[in-house]
């Protein structure tokens, strides 16, 4: 069974304050209610916070009256509560004096851990088992001061029973009755024995029935570690994995059950026999759908269709289950496989659909185009196809742009998915400025769970105007580019948008032709690579890209070249300052682009994390390269995480400044470097 729910929450100023009133009813509720408690004889905590503590009783008395028995309730809790700060001889009673409660309270000496030893442990040191007793470290019990309480030592003592048993000790002994209080009551010396015990191993393993698969395929299947411990839950464990081998072959309703006897054990291996019953090879039937709405009849039924007739896979299942919830179009979705006549399965769909249409707003700020705002509406299920369209439109202090998407996740109901953008933007750049409106079409698909490929088309119109550099040294200035190209994506990275690990590495190749006329190819290329070491993530990334001319020198359009320097590339350099410039200092880009990072984030406290980087990179006028032409930048960044990606502030120095170069560049973004 498949399960997944998606909630939207859109809070309304009405639904705000009322919030804020419930929550201050209730706050008041919770401190009139104590107004009828008296505490006597509590000396370590506050009449404020016992209320606190009594918070659910005494807000049961005020509302259903005081009675004996719900005065015995209130004294008994605050009791627990008093033994669980360390107090283990402390009593509470009470007494009822008219509409008040009193309750008296005997804490006697608060006690704490003062020292843990063990006796008997020759398999694993103090130190491992200090984490299953009271979850510190030896050199830290002095300072963390932990409350002496015998129902969590009681609690520890079986923690380290099961870690015994986990690890195939299945007669282990874990006594923790030794414990001595000293100190006139005020501190506990936990002395902890052991007897180990003699310690099982999974021995050989035979299996019966009508096994169906070679023998080799079942052991793998198994993910037994060599010398695998003999541990309580290992025949479940072997039972569930090979059930989930079977139903992974389409035998849905396999039956394994897996059996032990330790008086058959040699050298105290114990053997395991498993009885193995796969049943047939069930095929997917009919996809019952409950709960549509708006979508259009059909639309289900085809989402699930390359599945049908085919053996039941449940990792196909679950691929076409996730793919579905991504869409965003269902606040829940649960599918289960049901058995029907002979060796078939339905599938029941069961759906709540989401709100379709939304409106969103964003306001920004970037270190090349300033402060931003942007508007964004779309309808997730446009006219009940499933399909979303959105229309957004976006002003920055570089100029005004909008864009018309149109996404097919299922192009003609097969596995190619449809990305159409219809585009415009009116931008200034450094040194001129540039007006363009424009299509583009990417058709995309996965070849492989990690791997998509796919080929795209653009046909744009640019007009570039404002010039304050050399026309000679710009290019065309009105042009109609038709480019296309292909792509392909190895994406391993765990999150798209905050990567602890894995790797994503990406190309592309395109033609593109000006005014009808071939005019350049290009070439690009991109890795990068992320892993965690405890709370740091190390991250390493390497670009590269190339526009090859069939014309002469400026043939391409400025607008069209490569740039370098900013946020995401060269960090000691401003926006596009990396690299030629013509006399008025003025950019110029290039046809040779290459960016080599290095970055080490590390957390400072809560959402705030820090960085220190390394960059590297050129850009030149033509495909020729060497040593000269890289820059580098050496850096420090803060970091403010948020669950769609951090917001990034850096500076990067540039320790070998080039004449005409600044010291270095602060830098102000959202999102990855690379």
């Amino acid at each position: 069974m498949m399960t997944g729910e998606r909630t939207r929450r859109n809070c309304t100023f009405s639904q705000v304050v009322l919030a804020i009133v419930a929550i201050a009813f209730q706050a008041t509720a919770l401190l009139a209610a104590p107004a009828n408690v008296d505490f006597t004889g509590a000396k370590s905590s506050s009449a404020e916070k016992l209320r606190r503590v009594l918070s659910e009783q005494l807000g049961e008395i005020e509302s259903s009256g005081l009675t004996p028995a719900r005065a015995d309730d209130a004294a008994w809790y605050l009791g627990s509560f008093y033994r669980k700060q360390g107090f283990p001889t402390a009593e509470v009673t009470f007494q009822i004096r008219g509409s008040r409660l009193v309750l008296i309270v005997r804490e006697g000496l608060q006690t704490f851990v003062q020292s843990l030893s063990f006796t008997g442990n020759r398999t694993f040191p103090d130190k491992t088992l200090y984490a299953y007793m009271i979850g510190v470290a030896p050199e830290q019990l002095a300072k963390a001061r932990l409350p002496y309480t015998e129902s969590e030592v009681a609690a520890g003592a079986g923690r380290v029973r099961d870690y015994y048993a986990s690890e195939g000790f299945l007669d282990a002994a874990v006594d923790a009755s030794g414990t001595r209080i000293v100190s006139g009551g005020q501190q506990a010396d936990l002395v902890v024995r052991i007897v180990e015990g003699p310690r099982f191993y999974v021995g050989a393993i035979s299996f019966t029935g009508t096994p169906g698969f070679e023998r080799e395929a079942l052991l793998e299947a198994l993910t037994l570690k060599p010398d695998a411990a003999f541990a309580p839950t290992i025949l479940d464990d072997i039972e569930r994995n090979l059930r989930s081998f079977y139903r992974a072959k389409g035998h849905f309703s396999a039956q394994v059950a897996a059996m032990a006897d330790r008086t058959q054990m040699h050298g105290g291996r114990v053997p395991v026999t498993i009885v193995c019953s796969p049943g047939p090879r069930f095929r997917i039937g009919k996809v019952e759908v409950r709960g549509t709405d708006r979508l259009r009849p059909g639309f289900m039924e085809k989402r699930f269709a390359p599945l049908t007739g085919k053996v039941y896979d449940p990792a196909r299942l679950e691929e076409r289950y996730r793919q579905l919830l991504r869409t965003g179009l269902f606040k829940s979705l649960h599918v289960r496989p049901i058995p029907a006549a002979g060796d078939t399965l339905n599938l029941d769909v069961e759906v709540e659909e989401a709100k379709a249409k939304e409106i969103g707003f964003e306001v920004g700020y970037g270190s090349y185009d300033g402060f931003s705002v942007g508007v964004r509406a779309g309808d997730r299920n446009f006219r009940g196809f499933g399909r979303p369209l959105s229309l957004s439109i976006q002003y920055s202090q570089r100029g005004l742009q909008g864009e018309l998407l149109h996404i097919n996740p299922w192009l003609m109901d097969t596995t190619w998915s449809l990305r159409s953008s219809l585009y415009s933007l009116a931008r200034e750049e450094l040194g001129y400025s540039k007006l363009s409106a424009g299509l583009r079409f990417d058709l995309k698909r996965s070849l492989a769970p990690k791997w998509e490929a796919g080929a795209y088309l653009v046909v744009e119109n640019t007009d570039i105007t404002d010039l304050e550099i050399d026309e000679a040294l710009v290019g065309p200035t009105s042009y109609l580019l038709a480019a296309v190209g292909l792509t392909q994506t190895f994406d391993h990275r765990d999150d798209m948008l905050n990567p602890t690990r894995g790797w994503v590495f990406t190309t592309s190749a395109d033609l593109d032709a000006l005014n009808g006329q071939l005019a350049f190819a290009r070439l690009a290329v991109r890795y990068s690579w992320y892993r965690s070491f405890g709370k740091t993530l190390l991250g390493i990334g390497a670009r590269a890209g190339w526009i090859i001319p069939t014309g002469g020198e400026n043939s391409v359009p400025i607008d069209l070249r490569y740039f370098n320097g900013g946020s995401t590339t060269v960090r000691s350099y401003a926006d596009r300052e990396l690299g030629p410039k013509d006399l008025s200092d003025n950019p110029l880009g290039g046809e040779l682009n290459t960016v080599v990072n290095i970055e080490w984030d590390f957390p400072i406290a809560g959402a705030f994390g820090g960085a220190v980087f390394a960059d590297a990179g050129s850009l030149t006028r033509d495909a020729s390269f060497s040593g000269n032409d890289l820059r580098y930048a050496l850096g420090l960044g803060l970091r403010y995480q948020l669950p769609i990606g951090p917001i990034r502030i850096d500076y990067g120095y540039n320790p070998s400044p080039k004449p005409g170069d600044e010291p270095g560049a602060f830098h102000l973004s959202f999102g990855f470097a690379f």
